[in-house]
């Protein structure tokens, strides 16, 4: 199913979260020099964090923004009883009646949420340092429904008087369909509405779209939505996107190979709407996060990689281009095997996880580059994956990095800015479709 976040506790709220160790490098990028000034004056690891009310569906944007480009991936689950041992000793911060736990020398910071947005999903930077929102409008009517009449919409958000948190939102576009994903890309914006990855564009600079072009038609919409997650910005310079529910679908390989199968795929297509192609195929219910390592390694997050047993269920993968994937089971007959399925990264039990993300500076330190951050829905909360070589692959160390201890926080994108702080987005507790642990919607 899609992962979304949560409102109910009225804070929504956008998570920034940066160190303090190379902290005069975020001063360097960070064109509000008075508010780096404050935060080495402090002293410690500051952590900025956005939370905001999320939608459905977790995911994390490549963002493509202040030169460079972001990546996304996704997070493991725990449970309880090891969330509280991981987390021993660490801060904690009160927003409302929640308590985030962090590790020491990291602060949370509200930098953004209602009226500005009420239900966020996905978010995604431009050049100028505006992030673009998908916004919920609170609707849990059946897909065909919402496909008739879409309620949704995308704002842009601003920090109008350089103090770091947002002041300024505009409706960028409305009547949108359940929007599960938004890439900001050379001058238009990307977002998915299943069935539909839409190209919207701003021709006449008044801040709201006024050009539609249906990028992606995928044609198929399941009862859960989950058939599209993403987009995402790989750094071969392709737009990338996950493909759940089992519906089937066909496409044209660039060379003339048809894909005609019910199984989750891992697609990418040029900008420019050419050589569609797919990156791995497998039994999984619901791929959703997508990151790239600096070296162009493809990690992704997936609901029910395994049929559930022993506490596994979920997990982070690293994605082998053409490579098959479990679950194993009849919607793989009609694939190509050629060895036995490929493993996952880790397994994250029950965590329906989301938004996934790269780091990519060393402003929280020389360890914390190239580590993973998963935003886990179910768990309520992000945790951070440690990344060793291993053969051909890798080994994964999973860390708990920030939670909640309210069960209406529903994590569902996390990124990095271009201070190299962390924000998360937090839908809230609105989403009830096809969501075991949301069956009461709080809207």
């Amino acid at each position: 199913y899609a992962p979304i976040a949560s409102d109910a506790w009225s804070s929504d709220m956008m998570n920034r979260i940066f160190g303090r160790a190379k902290a005069e490098q975020a001063m360097a990028r960070n064109t509000n020099r008075k508010r780096m000034d404050n935060i080495l004056n402090e002293g410690g690891a500051h952590l900025n964090a956005i939370l905001l009310s999320f939608a459905t569906r977790q995911r994390l944007l490549a963002c493509a923004d202040f030169g460079r480009t972001k990546s996304i991936m996704r997070a493991k689950i725990f449970l309880p009883l090891l969330l509280t041992a991981a987390l021993a000793q660490a801060a904690q911060f009160k927003f409302g009646n929640q308590t985030f736990t962090v590790p020491d020398g990291f602060t949370v910071e509200k930098v953004a949420g209602p009226p500005l947005v009420n239900r966020p999903i996905e978010a995604s930077f431009d050049e100028q340092g505006r992030l673009y929102v998908t916004d919920s409008s609170g609707s849990n009517a059946r897909v065909p429904e919402q496909i008739k009449n879409p309620t949704h919409r995308v704002v842009r958000l601003e920090d109008t008087n350089g103090d770091g948190k947002f002041d300024k939102s505009v409706v960028f576009a409305d009547k949108m369909m359940f929007p599960e994903g938004v890439l900001w890309h050379d001058g238009a914006l990307y977002v998915s509405g299943v069935p539909i990855i839409w190209k919207l564009e701003d021709t006449n600079g008044d801040g709201r779209a006024d050009k539609r072009t249906k990028w992606f038609d995928g044609k198929t919409a399941n009862g859960c939505a989950n058939d599209l997650h993403g987009p995402y910005l790989g750094l071969d310079g392709w737009i990338y996107w996950c493909k759940g529910a089992f519906e089937q679908q066909q496409h044209k390989r660039p060379r003339g190979q048809i894909i005609d199968d019910r199984a989750a795929h891992i697609y990418r297509m040029r900008p420019d709407g050419t050589e569609l192609d797919s990156i791995m195929a497998g039994g999984m219910d619901n791929p959703v996060g997508l990151a790239f390592s600096d070296t162009g390694e493809v990690f992704f997050t997936t609901t029910f990689f395994n049929h559930p047993r022993s506490g596994n269920r979920d997990a982070l993968v690293h994605a082998v281009y053409g490579g098959l994937y479990p679950k194993n089971w009849s919607i793989l007959d009609k694939l190509t095997r050629t060895g036995d399925l490929m493993p996952p990264l880790s397994h994250l039990g029950p965590a329906a996880p989301c938004g996934l993300a790269a780091y990519e500076s060393e402003v929280f330190g020389k360890d914390f580059k190239g580590n993973l951050f998963t935003c886990q829905f179910n768990m309520h909360k992000v945790q951070r994956h440690v990344l060793s070589p291993s053969g051909a692959t890798f080994t994964a160390r999973d860390i708990d990095f920030m939670v909640s201890d309210n069960p209406d926080f529903h994590p569902t994108d996390v990124f990095e800015d271009a201070d190299g702080s962390l924000l998360v987005v937090d839908t809230g507790g609105w989403y009830k479709l096809c969501c075991p642990t949301s069956q009461i919607a709080k809207p």
